[in-house]
């Protein structure tokens, strides 16, 4: 393109400054001014540039890294995007002094189009900004299609700019690869990276060629690319978060925690990564890593579109468990749990699962701290919340926090309540994985998948039982229980290995609470139920063992 198109095309854009210095500001729309920008509006910082864009479409955003007070430059991007103020036809530019390697990580994830740094002029900024610009009018239609929610479209609009083999044909490739991931065309996608010869292939294309394994289920051979990518490339963060997300499909989350853990030494700002690392943290059993990294995101998080109520809950949720672990000092982790319990109440107050969510811990953490009145009162509280609450209000909760409620329901023996709210979930979800976590809390499971995942995990047990081997069953149906601590048929079976253990000899204190606990976890049954009549045998014979004992 010649320099007078170029001068055209910028006469063709509405431009937005923002950076919180007038003087700055004054120089920026100069020299856009300069290029041929016939529209340059500014702001000097985060909230009046929002307010212009819910105004005016902008083409052209250049927004200064620190902003003063509120929002950053990159949080400004994350905000814009997250709620549809920036078209993907729009330039986003980020000006900065910060050198930090966290902070230019940080940014660069969200790929603006280009992360200048300071100081710049006129002749600096010119040619970085022609650039960015020159690709964004080739890859032009593509984007425009994607702005319509059209990525068929765009595909082939890629395929055009490939066609022409013109100086962003790897951008288009790139662009290319990633929508058809996106549509799940992933032998079309790997065909995309692989023309590329190995010897000169570029990052963006090996990881693209390791995230259509991961599509294509093809986990180790996913997980051998990507350690050969960090072998090379150590700081590579997404080939980090990648590795973390094969490694949970692959349902080996301590290997998924361990390459979080090196994701967030290379770049701790993210509030999603942070979210994260609390999440797998949890699910591993390390509750002080999770609480760490809930601490983290809360902290990156504010100011930001990404605040969000779990962050508030579950750091809660990890602090309560370190309490009960004996972990630290008592009193400080109280101290700090109402803390943010109170913070997420008047911050988030107004959503009833989540004011729910937070009776509930504030009761289990008056339980820790012996004050059973307290405890005996929040769950009042939130089970009023329960019988008041409209149950649309889980469709707009997550399907994460509506299930800890629940969790957190049936942990204080209000099974019941739990129940309800699990099978509002499951009646409005059609999300096959979701399905399996909800099953796995319901006393029987709703799903086909559930019932099958029961009967499998089961099945050890029964074989143990059969052959009368009791101490084993035992074991077998308590693990399965670790996953499953709510399924009647389960319970049901641990109490009858217990007691045919037990017969003719003393119980131990430790079988009967095993065994109260399970009753506790079934409940009620219906005598229509197919359990009812087992139910009542093992009752019995349940009674017969104590009076023996006694």
């Amino acid at each position: 393109m010649k320099q007078i198109e170029i001068i055209k095309t910028y006469g063709q854009k509405r431009c937005l400054v923002v950076d919180d210095v007038p003087d700055i500001r004054a120089t920026l729309k100069r020299i856009l001014v300069d290029f041929g920008s016939r529209s340059v509006d500014t702001a000097g910082n985060a909230e009046e540039a929002i307010d212009l864009c819910q105004r005016h479409q902008y083409d052209i955003v250049i927004s200064d890294y620190n902003l003063g007070t509120g929002k950053t430059g990159q949080q400004l991007l994350e905000e814009l995007r997250f709620n549809g103020l920036l078209k993907n036809t729009a330039l986003y530019v980020i000006i900065t002094a910060e050198s930090a390697s966290q902070y230019v990580l940080h940014a660069l994830e969200y790929q603006p189009d280009d992360y200048l740094s300071k100081p710049f002029n006129r002749d600096s900024l010119r040619p970085r900004l022609d650039q960015a610009l020159l690709k964004n009018e080739a890859l032009l239609e593509a984007k425009k299609a994607l702005d319509l929610k059209k990525p068929a479209r765009a595909v082939l609009a890629c395929e055009k700019v490939l066609k022409n083999k013109g100086r962003y044909a790897n951008d288009a490739r790139k662009m290319l690869g990633e929508l058809l991931i996106g549509l799940r065309q992933y032998d079309q996608a790997l065909g995309v990276y692989q023309q590329l010869p190995e010897e000169r292939r570029p990052l963006w294309a090996a990881i693209g060629i390791a995230r259509v394994k991961f599509g294509l289920q093809q986990y180790q051979q996913a997980i051998d690319d990507l350690n050969g990518i960090i072998a090379d490339n150590p700081r590579c963060v997404e080939a980090h978060d990648l590795l973390a997300q094969i490694y949970q499909a692959d349902n080996n989350t301590a290997q998924a925690q361990q390459a979080l853990i090196d994701a967030v030494k290379i770049s701790p700002l993210s509030t999603e990564r942070q979210r994260e690392m609390g999440r797998v943290s949890h699910a591993a059993g390390d509750e002080l890593a999770a609480v760490h990294a809930y601490r983290a995101a809360l902290k990156h998080s504010r100011n930001s579109c990404h605040e969000s109520p779990e962050d508030y809950l579950f750091l809660s949720r990890g602090l309560c468990q370190l309490i009960r672990d004996g972990n630290g000092e008592a009193n400080r982790l109280t101290e700090e749990t109402l803390d943010t319990l109170k913070a997420v109440e008047k911050r988030f107050g107004t959503q009833p699962v989540v004011k729910m969510h937070g009776k509930l811990l504030q009761a289990d953490l008056a339980h820790l701290n012996k004050r059973e009145e307290k405890a005996k009162k929040a769950t009042e509280e939130a089970l009023a919340i329960h019988s008041e609450m409209r149950f649309s209000a889980i469709q707009n909760t997550s399907t994460e926090l509506s299930i800890e409620c629940a969790r957190a329901f049936m942990e204080l023996g209000e099974y019941d309540a739990g129940e309800q709210l699990l099978q509002e979930l499951a009646r409005i979800n059609e999300d096959p994985e979701i399905a399996v976590q909800i099953d796995k809390l319901l006393r029987e499971p709703l799903t086909k998948e559930g019932v099958q995942y029961a009967a499998k995990l089961n099945k050890q047990g029964i074989g143990f039982y059969q052959q009368e081997q009791y101490d084993a069953a035992i074991e077998a149906f308590m693990n399965v229980l670790r996953e499953l601590p709510n399924h009647v048929g389960l319970n049901l079976n641990l109490i009858q290995a217990i007691i045919s253990k037990n017969k003719g000899k003393e119980i131990s204190d430790a079988e009967v609470e095993t065994i109260a606990h399970s009753f506790q976890r079934v409940g009620t049954i219906a005598p229509s139920s197919s359990y009812s009549g087992r139910y009542d045998y093992l009752t019995r014979q349940y009674q017969r063992l104590i009076k023996a004992s006694v």
